[in-house]
Formats: structure tokens, C-alpha cells, sequence
């Protein structure tokens, strides 16, 4: 038991250390939580709610929670479980953002070279984002049909605004930027624009998947890391519960409760330090 304990709380130790001594030049000052709605606008679940999230997240920490007191019977790890369990909805939401944005700025590169082509050959901007509402890539493909529905009833600028608050991606901003500016003073110059504007975005694209496979490794090793001794812990107490008795006490419950925090405020140090700085958005 000794071993143990000294495990878990080295690790969280361990886990505070790394991120106090990470590299934090690329990472950005967080903003207060975002709300529920846009993180599931952001991650295209537009047909779930925040009320349908709260819900399940509700159900998922009550049966997390449930599991952890069956398998160890300890009120800490019960309460540990059932809050890790409740955030585990969001956090697969804001997962699955993660890869839609790296999946829309590779299909803003492919809509940008598409509108380049079509502007060279003579073709209208509304009309363009018409053919891209049929031909576009996937990722967007369903936000230049809005568009083009958007522009039927309230205009073209009007649409555009509104796709743009609806994907939330820098990459996006600028392109509506760019076909704002076009349709306003006239489009002698887009071609151009968008070569460069379709060149910037995929060299954003490729710099951010280097950096984000070279931080892979730092992630992995935060999680093997949190994971071990927890899994060690659950691991003893299914085969000889009776070494880990003490933990069954009150001061064994306190204690437990401090190398869990150890653990988990490492951990997110962790996460924090290898953390990417999010693209400013414009014509907010």
C-alpha cells in the first residue's frame, strides 16, 4: 500500500511539474467557458441541444459513478468517477470540434482554389458559391447550400454574415472577408486575392498538423502517465482488496482525495502547456 500511494502522488507530482517547466510560447490565454450551443455548432452537432447534452451528460456521470462504487465501494473515487463521467459528453463534443476544424481549414484551401478558377473564368461570385453548394467539398458543402438559400430571401452580404457565425472558423472569416470586399467594390483583383488567401490557408493547415503530431507524443505521455497508477489502484483492489484497507478509512479517503487532485491538476497542467493557440477570428 505504501508503494502505491507514493506512486499516485508522485505521479500527480510528476504530471505538476511538466507543465510548470513546458514550453509555453504557443500557448494562448484561455477565454471564460464557452457556451454549450456554440460548442455544438462547432462540432456539427446542430440537431443536439444544450438541453439533450446536459441530460446525457447527467446519465453518464450517475452510470460512471455507479460503476466506480461497485467495483471499489470508496465514496473519493465515487465522486472523482461520477464528475469525470458527467464531463465526458463534452468532452467527445469538443474532440469532435477539434477535428472539424482541421477538416474545414483543409476544405476552405479547396473552396478558395475553386472561387479562384471561377474568377479567372469570368464567372459571378453568387454564382460560383451556387456551383460549390452542389460541387463543394464535403465540410462546407452544407454551408454553401445554406448560402445559397440564405441569399434568396436576404441578400447575398446577409448570407455570407450568417455562414460565417455558423462555422466560426478564422479560415472561413477570411474568405467571407474576402468575397465581402469583392462584392462591395467589384472583383477586378480576386483572382488574385484568393491565390494568395488559398496559399496562406494551407500553409496554416500543414504548420498546425506539424506541430500538433511533434505535441502528440507530450499528450500520450500525460495520459499514460494519470492513467497508471489509477489502473494499478482498481487493478489491487479487484484482486486483493484487503491490501488496500486502509484507503477505506477516513484519513485514507482524505488522502486518496489529495493524490487525485495531484493527478488531475497535473494533468491539465499538462494539457494546457501542449496546447495550440486558437486562430483570431475577423469582421467580429
Amino acid at each position: 500500500m505504501p508503494v502505491l500511494l507514493i506512486l499516485i502522488f508522485a505521479a500527480g507530482v510528476l504530471l505538476v511539474f511538466l507543465s510548470l517547466t513546458g514550453d509555453r510560447r504557443r500557448s494562448a490565454p484561455r477565454r471564460s467557458a464557452e457556451p454549450l450551443h456554440r460548442l455544438l455548432r462547432r462540432s456539427g452537432g446542430d440537431d443536439i441541444g444544450a438541453r439533450e447534452l446536459a441530460v446525457v451528460s447527467g446519465a453518464s456521470g450517475v452510470a460512471v459513478a455507479a460503476t466506480a462504487q461497485l467495483a471499489l465501494g470508496w465514496p473519493v473515487f465515487t465522486l472523482a468517477a461520477g464528475v469525470a463521467g458527467t464531463l465526458l459528453p463534452s468532452w467527445y463534443f469538443r474532440q469532435r470540434s477539434l477535428r472539424r476544424r482541421a477538416g474545414i481549414a483543409e476544405a476552405v484551401a479547396e473552396a478558395v482554389d475553386a472561387l479562384r478558377d471561377a474568377a479567372r473564368v469570368g464567372i459571378g461570385i453568387e454564382e460560383a458559391t451556387r456551383v460549390l453548394a452542389r460541387t463543394g467539398p464535403l465540410p462546407l458543402r452544407d454551408t454553401f447550400q445554406r448560402i445559397d438559400r440564405d441569399l434568396r430571401f436576404d441578400g447575398f452580404e446577409a448570407a455570407l454574415l450568417t455562414a460565417r457565425e455558423r462555422v466560426a472558423d478564422p479560415g472561413f472569416d477570411t474568405l467571407v472577408a474576402a468575397l465581402l470586399m469583392s462584392y462591395r467594390v467589384g472583383g477586378r483583383n480576386l483572382g488574385q486575392v484568393l491565390d494568395g488567401l488559398g496559399r496562406s490557408v494551407r500553409a496554416d493547415a500543414r504548420a498546425r498538423r506539424e506541430v500538433q503530431a511533434a505535441q502528440a507524443q507530450n499528450v500520450l505521455s500525460a495520459r499514460v502517465i494519470a492513467a497508471l497508477p489509477l489502473a494499478l489502484l482498481v487493478a489491487i483492489r479487484a484482486t486483493n482488496p484487503g491490501y488496500l484497507a486502509v484507503f477505506s478509512t477516513p484519513v485514507g479517503q482524505a488522502v486518496l482525495a489529495l493524490c487525485l487532485v495531484s493527478v488531475v491538476v497535473g494533468y491539465a497542467g499538462m494539457l494546457r502547456a501542449t496546447q495550440l493557440p486558437a486562430g483570431r477570428r475577423v469582421l467580429r
